[in-house]
């Protein structure tokens, strides 16, 4: 991993004012330990954002317009192509968000790269977003090992084909390029996803479904920011994976141990992404078409988890929206 990070905290507040900080690593890379500050702009930001506006539709992006990479933390939801030439000769520790809907992946595709391993540059690409050292989707939660996630590279090629393809809605490109006039151009494309599972949410209004499609996994529906969480349907423990399917609803059951102990849905919070340190605020299972579920999370990340034996083919449809009333928030934390 790149040792040097870059830490902020998150906050997002939706239509005020909006900052969101990160912190990366990447792995394997023996380099110094100092750390550097950097906080994600403004326009980075509004990337995300541009999904409430309908920015989420422009992909394709004519290739001869390549768009310069200024900002140390950038995120974006657009293909390219992106160039990156290096200012200076300063180390500093960067990285490329890409982000884009919940039913599609992302493919990073690198044009051309001039990164000097002699100097010390890397590039890595990762399967998935990192916040203080914590990547998203947790290892617990993916099907790849962390190294199996990551891939780093220095040197020089012109033409270089090879295409990374995430295993969900976001992946980062992290570089860090110590001599100046040096650099890469990358674009992005972002196919179909015919069975999303872990999910970084891009809106606060649209709901999502969370489902295993009878698979042995987990699911987590993340926001990074505080947020207030309804449930709008709820179908744990009912069609069986093997196609053996109980349509009687049961209501939202808490007693999940009895039912079904590993089919069940978390409502939690955590001050990063991995949700094995997820604080659990809720715990729910059964068949519900009208449950009636909402809860405040007063976290800098606000997930929804999805946990799946592989024996039931579960599903919960969930919305989640920041907190923006500061009172509602303390009351979420207990002040």
């Amino acid at each position: 991993m790149f040792s040097k990070s870059i830490s902020t905290s998150i906050l997002l507040v939706i239509i005020i004012v909006v900052v969101v900080g990160a912190t990366f690593h990447v792995a394997k890379a023996a380099i110094g330990n100092d750390h550097r500050q950097q906080q994600i702009t403004n326009e980075a930001v509004a990337n995300i954002l541009s999904y409430e506006s309908g920015g989420k539709a422009s992909f394709e992006v004519p290739r001869e317009h390549y768009r310069p990479i200024t900002d140390c933390m950038f995120v974006t939801s657009e293909s390219g192509p992106f160039s990156y030439i290096s200012p200076t000769d300063d180390d500093n520790v960067c990285g490329i968000y890409f982000l884009t809907d919940p039913d599609r992946v992302v493919e990073i595709h690198f044009h051309s790269f001039d990164v000097p391993c002699d100097h010390r540059g890397l590039l890595a690409v990762i399967d998935g977003w990192e916040l203080n050292g914590e990547i998203f989707p947790s290892e617990s939660d993916h099907s790849l090992s962390m190294k199996e996630r990551t891939s780093e590279f220095c040197g020089k090629n012109r033409w270089y084909r090879r295409t990374f393809t995430s295993s969900q809605n976001a992946a980062l490109l992290q570089y860090r390029i110590p001599l100046r006039g040096k650099g890469f151009v990358v674009s992005a494309r972002y196919p179909k996803n015919p069975r999303p599972c872990n999910v970084l949410s891009v809106s606060t209004t649209d709901p999502f479904t969370l489902r295993n499609y009878g698979r042995r996994i987990n699911c987590t529906l993340v926001a990074v920011y505080p947020g207030a969480v309804r449930i709008i349907a709820l179908g744990i423990g009912g069609s069986s994976s093997h196609g053996v399917v109980h349509t009687s609803e049961t209501g939202t059951l808490r007693k999940c141990d009895v039912r079904s102990p590993r089919d069940r849905v978390q409502i939690g919070g955590s001050h990063g992404f991995d949700t094995t340190k997820l604080d659990v605020i809720d715990s729910f299972c059964g068949i519900d078409s009208k449950p009636d579920i909402k809860e405040l999370v007063a976290y800098d990340i606000t997930a929804v988890r999805l946990l799946s034996s592989g024996y039931y083919d579960n599903s919960v449809t969930v919305a989640i929206s920041p907190i923006v009333d500061g009172s509602l928030l303390d009351s979420a934390s207990g002040l």
